[in-house]
């Protein structure tokens, strides 16, 4: 059986603000192979919080992964591989990265610390 950890988008339900929760899925190989079917044996919330909270744990936790001049491609890589981020919530966290850190983006491909 393996585990997966993730974060995911979801909407309260009650005051309709956008959160990012934390989501444990246990799933059961069926086969061997390149790419074998799995059983979704139990997904489970971890964890609960908004997106500036997450992107602050994260920020707390990155000081040894960005450099002036890194790439939106390799910050991407490390929110997925170091924090769990599904990569279509990367630009987002990116977003929130450039606002606490001071980051710009003059050409689009990388990030600068603002002088």
């Amino acid at each position: 059986m393996d585990s997966n950890n993730m974060y995911i988008r979801t909407t309260c339900p009650i005051c309709k603000s956008p959160n990012c929760v934390d989501i444990l899925i246990r799933e059961k190989v069926l086969e061997s192979g390149a790419f074998p079917p799995t059983e979704i044996i139990d997904v489970e919330v971890m964890d609960a919080c908004t997106l500036q909270d997450l992107t602050r744990d994260v920020l707390l936790q990155l000081s040894g992964y960005v450099y002036n001049g890194i790439t939106k491609a390799e910050l991407c890589k490390i929110l997925k591989d170091k924090f769990s981020i599904l990569e279509r919530y990367c630009c987002d966290i990116i977003q929130q990265l450039k606002i606490e850190l001071g980051l710009y983006c003059k050409e689009g491909v990388h990030l600068n610390f603002v002088p």
